[in-house]
Parts: C-alpha cells; structure tokens; sequence
C-alpha cells in the first residue's frame, strides 16, 4: 500500500487486516486462500530469489474480503545465503522448532525454494486437521517429503491444484483467477466468462464477492475491459450487490454509477438503463436527483433510437426517486416530448409510461400536470397513424379518467374518443370502447352528486337581470340620450362655424362663387337662381333631464331642405310612437309650445314631434387659395381661382350658394 523510511525504521502501510482465524472459515475461502499464499511463495522464491522459511497459520493474514495475505517474514533471507537468518535466529520465533524444515537444522546445507513448500505443506495441515479435500491429500504428501530435492515447491503445488479435478479447480477460484487475469483474456473468452458469472456470483462468499469482486466489475466497466459485455457484467453486479446495505452500497457502488451514467459510451449507457432499477434501489434520493438524472434526462434526446426507447421504459424506475417536483417539472414533459417520437415505438413505450405514472395510485403526478401536459398529448396520440399508439392513447385516457374532471372529459375527451369506436382496426375499436365505458360510468357518478334542477339559480339570475335593465334605464339609456344630443349639437355647431366663415368672406370683399364646376354638400339643394343671403342657422340651448335634449333650430327660407336628401331628414320612418318611445310627454315642457319664428323660419312646436334621422357626411369642401395683389400691379385683376373652381366646361361662371359660407 505504501511505506516510509527514516534513520531509525522502515514504516510499511498495508490495507486492514486481521489474523487468520480457521474457525469461523468458508472451504472455497480456504482453497482460495492457499492458492494465494502459494502464488505468495513463487514470488518469493522465482522472482525475488529469497526464502521465506516460516509459512503457517500465524503467518497468515485475511482481509475485510476474506483474502489471505503473507505476512511472518522475520526470517526472511536469500537462497543459498551461508549464514541465513532463519537458522540463526529461529529459536526466538516461538513454535517455530516445530514446524521448520529438517535440513534447517543441518549445518552447511544451503536453504532452497523446498523450505516453503515444507511450510506450505504445515500450513495445510493447520487448515484440515481432520479430513482434507479429495486430491489435497497427495499434494500434501509431496510437500512434505524429507528429501529437498524431492520435495514439492510451491510454483508446483499450484500447477497440480489447478489441473482438472483438482482442488483448486472450482468455479469460485476459476472466476477469481479470471478476474486477476481479465485484461490479458480475449473478447470472446472475456464474453464466455461475464456470460455465466452471474448465476455463479449468487453462489460465492457473499463477503468476499461484495468487497473484492464487486470493485473490480465495477473498475472493469468503467474503464472499458468489458468489451460489448456491459450487460452481462452489470448483472453480476446487480447479482453480487442486491443484499448490501444502504451505506455501503452508498460507498462501495454508488460513486461507480455516478461516474458510469455520465459516460458517453452508448453500449455502457444502455446496460445501465436496462439495470437502472437495480442500481439504483440502494442509491440516497439526493444523489440520484443531483448526479444521476441530469446525466439520464440527456437520453430523451439521443440520436440513437435504442437509448431513446430504453431511457423511455427507465423512467418508471427514475420517477420514484427525482421527488414530486423534477417529475412533474421535468421527467413528465419529456415522456410528454417522446409521444411525438419519429419511432413508433417509442411513441407507444412513452405512452404506456405516462399511464404507469399516471395512474389513480401513481407516484406524485399533480392534477394540474395531469390536465394541461398529459391531457394534451394523449388527444394529440389518439389521431396517430400507428395503430398501437392509438390503442396505448385510449388504455391511458381509460386509466386516467378517474383523476380527471367529469365536465372536462365530458366536454373533451369523449368527443375525441368516439371516432375511434368505429376505428379501422379491432384493438383500437375494443380499446376505445373499455375507455368510453369508463368514462361514462365516471359522468354518470357526477351527475347523480349534481343538483335535480338549477331553478333557484335562476331565480338569483333573474334578480340580477332586472338590476342591469334598472340600470340599463336609470344609468346607460340616459348616456344614449346623452350622446345623441351631444351628436346633434356638434352637427348644429358645424353649421354655425359655416354661416359665421361666409359672413367674414362677405365682409373682406372676395367673390366666392367658383368659375367652374360647383360641389354642393349632401342634403342642401340649391336654387336654380342665386341666393342675396347665405342661409340664417340658429341654435337653442337645450336643456336634458332624464329625457331627450329639446333642440330648437331656425332654416332661414331662402334654403330649402330636402327630405329625399342624404343630410337631416323630418319625416315618419320612426312611427308614430317615436315621441313615447323617446319618454316624451306632450304637455311636459311649456318651452316646447314656441311660436313661429318671426325671421321667416321653423321653430320646433311641442304638438308636433319633431322626427331626426341619422346625419349624412358632410363633404368637406376645400376653401379656394387667393393670391394676394401686390403694390406692382398697376391693373389689379380677379384673383386665379384653383381647384375645381377654375374650371370652364363653356359659359360663364354660375353662383355656388356654398362658396358664401367659405
């Protein structure tokens, strides 16, 4: 593990061990713990060309895994060292004059690899002290020949162990063999081995398999010695994990699949997808939310159609675990996106997906996401091409009916879904038919808990009804009668403002007859021979309370007013009853009982309903531009006229009666 060295000591770190304890034991922890103590020993002996020379049980180390480790080496010394350690300190070991090998104490006999297959062959016998495995007995018999020459060295007790039949020659040294040795193996010798590891896994130590086999799956996957068997290897480690407790899972598993789902290998992506389950049952809420869905939401949107259909179905595993919030924040919508896929598939998978969560006992799917984002989708699903996703659309709209609101599956999805009673295909038709029948038995659950009748509303509404016509009368008709008066008051003042120009026009001595063509204003006619005066128009304060504006206007004579004329019309279209429909009473104003206007007009009288008539559009007429004379001109002439004044269409120039209001 690690070491220091000062000038007192060499300090030397090891992982945490314990001493070998034989009475609490697994046989295949045993077999496999000789196997590494005499893998041990070769090493000693073939590539550090030393002697270890005293190999037993106290000698012998296990780990948190169950694995043995060689420790004991105070006597350690070189091959063939002339005065070695161990023959001359061995009387301080204690016990150690017991087991030693019988040239040790031969003097002048130079220590060989032989010595630690004497001790190999002590150390076995400590493990079996009644019985030992079948084809451990002849082993041990050669270990422990007097003869070093014909004594067995450890390199050799491994080869006959391991031979067919052998006792090392079980499926649990076999696999723990090959995965010391599993990046040197072939692809397809790497594929056999991950195919079948995990119906053995279940069958090995479980301590040794959870805290020695486990890490090494997990660093094989991650960095890539798994070939195209991530699948495979995952499963193992879903085999070998599945009994660990949450905290340490959280600290021997969990990290590994943070750092696995954030991997853009697609084959390692689509392992982890079809484990998510069980990779992530032992996994803290907080962890998954915060490392591992930002990592799996990407999967919604691969470019591949496998990670996209295999994300789809991992979802039901992810929903439980990203809270109420992300899920209906964020898984939900994507599921929503995958209905509208380009892979039919997927279209159907992420429907059946959506029912799963959906459903009247789901994992915290809102109402609200419910009504707004699923609803959507599946009325969009049930006009899709492909006749499964219809079927899947209408299985969920059926799940979901219930969690729906009677009125909104009355009023939307009942319409949508009755097309599909008649569908062109009978899975369709038999699935639209279970779904409308559950949702018809819903309506008719909320219309039974509806009232019998909805009279004594009505009656509450016909109390507001005759409060908006008190007002419509008291309030709005008196703002009509306004408008028109202020409508019939402005079209009167436009007339004044007319009378006042022409006067002014008069008064400055400019002719305002046109040469030319004369534009007359809708309604005024005019006389065929020329008018002294332009017409007289008057206005009367009118006065409104809670009733129509009285107006009073004078027309002086010399204008004649036309009642088939577009502008102000006196006639009877408005009947009879237009006074009383207008609130008007005769004898209600004595302002109405005026005389005749002594000027020679009209004046309004209160026995004669005076009847108005919507006013035309005045045309506006353009007011002719008079070039001022100049102190030059000798010879003043008529000012040019422009406009359609100064046209001549042959004779002279006839009076305008509107060029005098100008």
């Amino acid at each position: 593990m690690g070491g220091a060295e000062t000038s007192d000591a060499i300090y030397i770190a090891t992982e945490r061990i314990v001493p070998l304890d034989l009475n609490d034991r697994n046989e295949e922890l045993v077999r496999w713990g000789l196997f590494r103590i005499a893998e041990a020993l070769r090493f000693v002996n073939e590539d550090c060309k030393l002697v270890h020379a005293n190999v037993c049980k106290d000698a012998v180390f296990v780990t948190d895994a169950g694995e043995w480790r060689l420790g004991g080496l105070e006597l350690m010394d070189a091959v063939g060292a002339e005065r070695p350690v161990y023959r001359e300190m061995g009387s301080v070991v204690p016990g150690y004059a017991g087991r030693m090998a019988p040239e040790i104490k031969v003097q002048g006999v130079q220590g060989t690899a032989a010595l630690d297959g004497w001790g190999l062959a002590e150390l076995i016998s400590e493990c079996y002290t009644t019985e030992m495995p079948l084809g451990l007995g002849a082993l041990h018999a050669q270990l422990r020949n007097n003869n070093p020459k014909l004594r067995m060295a450890a390199h050799g007790f491994v080869e006959a162990a391991q031979r067919s039949g052998g006792v090392l020659d079980t499926a649990f040294v076999r696999a723990c063999r090959f995965l010391e040795s599993v990046t040197v193996k072939d692809s397809h010798e790497r594929a056999e081995f991950f195919a079948g590891l995990g119906a053995a896994a279940a069958e090995f130590p479980r301590m040794f398999a959870q805290r020695k086999m486990l890490p090494e799956l997990l660093t094989l996957v991650e960095f890539g010695g798994a070939d195209n068997g991530h699948s495979a290897v995952l499963a193992s480690v879903v085999q070998i994990a599945r009994d660990m407790d949450e905290t340490e899972y959280s600290t021997v598993v969990a990290p590994a699949v943070v750092r696995l789902f954030a991997s853009t290998d697609r084959a390692l992506r689509f392992a982890l997808l079809e484990h998510a389950t069980a990779l992530l049952h032992g996994m803290h809420d907080d962890v998954v939310v915060a490392s591992v869905y930002p990592a799996f939401a990407t999967g919604f949107g691969d470019a591949a159609p496998a990670i996209r259909e295999a994300t789809v179905k991992a979802a039901l595993s992810m929903a439980p675990r990203v809270g109420s919030k992300t899920l209906n924040s964020d898984l939900i919508k994507h599921l929503v996106r995958a209905v509208a896929d380009a892979e039919p598939g997927i279209r159907t998978n992420s429907l059946i997906c959506i029912g799963k969560l959906c459903a009247k006992n789901g994992p915290g799917v809102t109402d609200t996401s419910l009504r707004y984002i699923v609803c959507p989708a599946l009325l969009h699903a049930l006009r899709d091409v492909f006749p499964p996703v219809r079927a899947a659309a209408l299985a969920v709209s059926g799940a979901c009916a219930m969690r729906w609101d009677a009125v909104d599956v009355a009023r939307r999805v009942v319409p949508a879904i009755s097309p599909l009673l008649v569908d062109g295909e009978r899975p369709v038709r038999v699935a639209a038919a279970k779904a409308i029948h559950v949702m018809v038995a819903h309506i008719e659950g909320h219309a039974r808990e509806m009232p019998e009748t909805v009279a004594k509303k009505m009656d509450k509404v016909g109390a507001q009804a005759e409060a908006v016509a008190d007002l419509a009368t008291n309030g709005w008709g008196g703002w009509a009668v306004s408008s028109l008066s202020s409508t019939i008051s402005g079209a009167i003042s436009l007339a004044s403002s007319v009378s006042q120009s022409g006067a002014r026009s008069e008064s400055a001595g400019v002719r305002s007859e046109p040469a030319g063509v004369r534009s007359e204003p809708s309604g005024i006619r005019s006389e065929p021979s020329g008018l002294s005066e332009p017409p007289q128009v008057s206005q009367r304060p009118s006065t409104t309370i809670n009733s129509p504006t009285a107006v009073s206007t004078s027309i002086s004579s010399n204008a004649a007013v036309s009642q088939s004329a577009g502008g102000w019309e006196f006639n009877d279209d408005w009947g009879e009853d237009a006074a009383d429909a207008w609130g008007i009473d005769d004898n209600d104003d004595d302002s109405w009982n005026a005389q005749p206007n002594t000027s020679g007009g009209m004046t309004a009288v209160a026995n004669t309903p005076v009847k108005l008539a919507k006013p035309a559009a005045i045309t506006p007429v353009i007011k002719p531009v008079v070039k001022p004379v100049t102190k030059k001109d000798t010879n003043p002439v008529q000012p040019r006229r422009k406009g359609l004044g100064a046209m001549k269409l042959g004779g002279g120039a006839k009076s305008n009666p509107v060029d005098q209001f100008l």
